[in-house]
């Protein structure tokens, strides 16, 4: 199933934006890696990607909060930590050989662009925009 972006994830900080746009394009590509029955190497990509991604758009992130000084920066910094233990947590079952670990992690993706994304995310694109109307 392929993902689409909407304008609804849309968090109004294009570089956050396309940075997400990554996410989506990552499980999408492992969706047609599993389509086309290279699930190994789609689950290889997957989980590679999701570590890259979340190294480098987290830092990115966490950067720009800080830069217009948004309030919810620390337990967004533990929303995000929250996600490193569930994604460390998938890598180690699935090395350890559960089938299951990467459709949990699949299923924990998308319910992040769903709920973090398209509603914690949305409130510091929401909180910039009030801080560029205030300036």
């Amino acid at each position: 199933m392929k993902i689409e972006w909407t304008d609804d994830l849309s968090t109004g900080v294009p570089e956050m934006d396309e940075q997400h746009k990554q996410l989506i394009a990552l499980l999408n590509d492992f969706y047609v890696a599993v389509e086309r029955g290279e699930r190994d190497e789609g689950i290889q990509a997957l989980f590679e990607g999701v570590d890259r991604y979340t190294v480098f758009h987290f830092s990115a992130e966490e950067a720009f909060m800080e830069q217009i000084g948004y309030p919810d920066l620390p337990s967004h910094r533990e929303t995000h930590a929250m996600f490193r233990r569930e994604y460390q947590g998938a890598m180690e079952r699935h090395g350890a050989g559960d089938r299951k670990a990467v459709r949990d992690l699949v299923a924990f993706l998308f319910s992040w662009l769903y709920t973090h994304i398209q509603k914690t995310d949305k409130r510091y694109g929401a909180f910039a925009r009030q801080q560029v109307g205030q300036g």
